[in-house]
């Protein structure tokens, strides 16, 4: 069990898919025949220059947070203030074993994070498109040790270039090491009111014979690297092959394996649902507009790229002017 005044750290990962030295090395281990189409495309790795106002956020509205480790391939952005104390900057190869590097796939960069030296027990996960909006406490997060999360069950959505195969291969793995009595054993945090409507999908899912599938927010999750170390010495095989991959397959797994794990296991505590929302572009522009301008409960949110944009560009520009407006003032994050 932590204490109150025991830390939690932020890891973000970051790409700068314009630098031609990045670009060189993944051209000469671009896979031939994609997987599927999203694997290895440059919407992937295209920089939307809006990774400053994830730190801005962090700095007025997470404050108690310990440290920032922020990983890349090794290049930053140029007003990145590499000085400052909060700030870590992480290469790949500081963490993830050379026989997986180069690599150029999510999954193997978050399922290596438990290697960062001197990263905190408890850390949250950021990718580069997920923000902080509005006042948060450590609490929000962690207590006593323990993630806070939703936990519902919810198979996931199949779409077009999607990525149910993973969730699926998570899925296999959960349904090895639990069930759905495990579920019972906590029946008090999954079936609970923090969760609104979406409780029902438990009390209906939960009557299977296997665990389906659990819901998955896609913002900021909490983490414990015990929870990885655990996960790396029962599927050291899985996780190893995974990492393996340069690109991401449709046989890889995810870190939402390592969140499954920790809410299977009732290693959390119940989060109110809106606490936190997905917004999908280019479909949800105008909602992730308005929500910049009026937060209200919501304080995290991810802003998803996705293969339908037309007008990067104008796109762009548009969610920066948005997030300027909620956070204006540079952070210490900043030179």
């Amino acid at each position: 069990m932590t204490v109150e005044n025991d830390p939690v750290d932020i890891v973000m990962t970051w790409v700068d898919g314009n630098d031609p030295a990045w670009l060189k090395e993944k051209m000469a281990y671009s896979p031939q025949h994609k997987t599927f189409k999203a694997a290895s495309s440059n919407v992937r790795f295209r920089d939307w220059d809006n990774v400053q106002y994830i730190f801005r956020g962090i700095e007025k509205f997470m404050p108690w947070v310990h440290k920032v480790y922020f990983v890349t391939w090794g290049h930053v952005p140029a007003w990145l203030n590499t000085d400052y104390e909060k700030l870590v900057v992480v290469n790949h190869k500081d963490f993830i074993p050379e026989k997986y590097l180069p690599t150029f796939n999510t999954n193997a960069i978050e399922l290596n994070f438990h290697r960062i030296p001197g990263l905190s027990e408890c850390f949250i996960d950021f990718n580069d498109d997920m923000f902080v909006i509005g006042p948060t406490k450590k609490e929000d997060f962690f207590v006593d040790g323990k993630p806070c999360t939703t936990a519902v069950l919810s198979p996931y959505p199949i779409n077009p270039n999607g990525i149910a195969a993973l969730e699926t291969n998570n899925m296999e793995i959960i349904n090895q090491y639990f069930s759905v009595k495990d579920i019972k054993k906590n029946k008090k945090k999954w079936i609970n009111r923090k969760y609104g409507k979406k409780v029902l999908r438990t009390l209906i899912f939960m009557h299977f014979s296997t665990i389906l599938g659990i819901f998955e927010p896609h913002t900021q999750h909490s983490f414990k690297k015990s929870t990885y170390e655990t996960i790396w010495k029962k599927e050291a095989k899985l996780l190893d092959a995974t990492s393996s991959h340069k690109f991401r397959t449709k046989e890889d797994v995810t870190d939402w394996l390592i969140r499954h794990w920790q809410i299977m296991e009732g290693d959390f505590e119940p989060r109110r649902m809106d606490f936190e929302q997905l917004y999908t572009l280019p479909d949800e522009e105008k909602a992730v507009l308005e929500r910049l301008k009026n937060p209200g409960p919501v304080r995290l949110i991810c802003i998803n790229d996705s293969l339908d944009i037309e007008d990067f560009e104008r796109m762009k520009e548009t969610i920066k002017k948005g997030l300027n407006e909620l956070l204006p003032e540079k952070s210490g994050f900043e030179r």
